[in-house]
């Protein structure tokens, strides 16, 4: 079988799944990431054979995609702020949109004492290290620890793994009492806690349901905010300190208002490249 026809018989096995658009950019990041084999080179050698076709791991991995697990997980990364992060099933696949609003952050003047909440492969805290340089030190806190290996990892392939320190912490669970705590020590926090309805589960795609991790993920449809009226909550930053939210579009309004009813300054909602309600901002008095 040529490469040409064996990536055709791939887009065309995936396509009643995904799309032909998705479909074709899914075939070309496996070939690229798992066989080494470009878009210009299969294009220019489109007509030679393909070995790989003859083994077994060509095959399984087009059963994977059918079985629509993601193929960030296959590969194993996916790309944030120009970076490769490592993803397993114990991490969310980073999105577009929280790479946004670390931009949105990264805007903003230099911040040295940093916490991400519910960091999952360590995206938000790894990058706002690189980025802010020396001077920035980031705790990043998550309840699962496979997520927080995952995000170790990540900060020793980005060279900032003396800078981040990982901490298993369950911001629903009672916290330690002391008096660094009450009187505050960052000056950033930032979260992208889980914010999607349970009802929402069944309008998201198999690719999603089925590989990501669920706690993640999800909150019940009777309580939307749990995760950001504990996080708001604590007595983490500094006066002037920062407190961003990745959000679920339905609820800014909401957010906007729990923040204001904790005294937060400055409290704003912003809309994403698309439009919708995906993030809020407030500051510490």
């Amino acid at each position: 079988m040529t490469l040409r026809e064996a990536y055709t018989l791939a887009i065309s096995r995936l396509t009643p799944l995904y799309g032909p658009d998705e479909a074709r950019a899914v075939v070309d990041r496996l070939l690229e990431e798992r066989y080494g084999i470009g878009r210009l080179e299969r294009i220019v050698g489109g007509g030679e054979e393909a070995p790989f076709v003859r083994g077994e791991a060509w095959e399984e991995d087009l059963r994977r995609l059918e079985r629509w697990e993601p193929v960030q997980y296959i590969v194993g990364y996916e790309e944030f702020y120009g970076r490769r992060f490592r993803v397993t099933p114990d991490t969310l696949i980073p999105r577009g949109e929280t790479e946004e609003l670390v931009r949105k952050i990264l805007a903003g003047q230099p911040r040295r004492q940093v916490l991400d909440i519910g960091t999952g492969s360590g995206a938000i805290a790894v990058t706002l290290a690189a980025e802010w340089g020396e001077e920035c030190c980031v705790e990043a806190w998550d309840v699962s620890e496979g997520a927080l290996r995952v995000a170790a990892l990540n900060a020793e392939a980005m060279g900032v793994e003396g800078r981040v320190r990982f901490v298993r912490q369950d911001v629903l669970a009672p916290m330690p009492t002391t008096e660094e705590q009450r009187e505050g020590c960052f000056d950033l926090v930032v979260s992208n806690p889980p914010y999607v309805l349970a009802s929402e589960r069944a309008e998201m795609r198999p690719n999603v349901v089925r590989y990501e991790p669920e706690g993640a993920l999800y909150v019940p449809d009777a309580d939307p905010l749990r995760f950001y009226r504990a996080i708001a909550a604590l007595p983490l930053l500094v006066p002037g300190g920062e407190l961003w939210f990745e959000i679920n579009e339905r609820f800014g309004p909401q957010t906007e208002e729990l923040l204001r009813s904790l005294d937060y300054a400055e409290v704003e909602v912003m809309r994403d490249l698309h439009g919708r309600h995906r993030f809020v901002r407030g500051i510490v008095r």
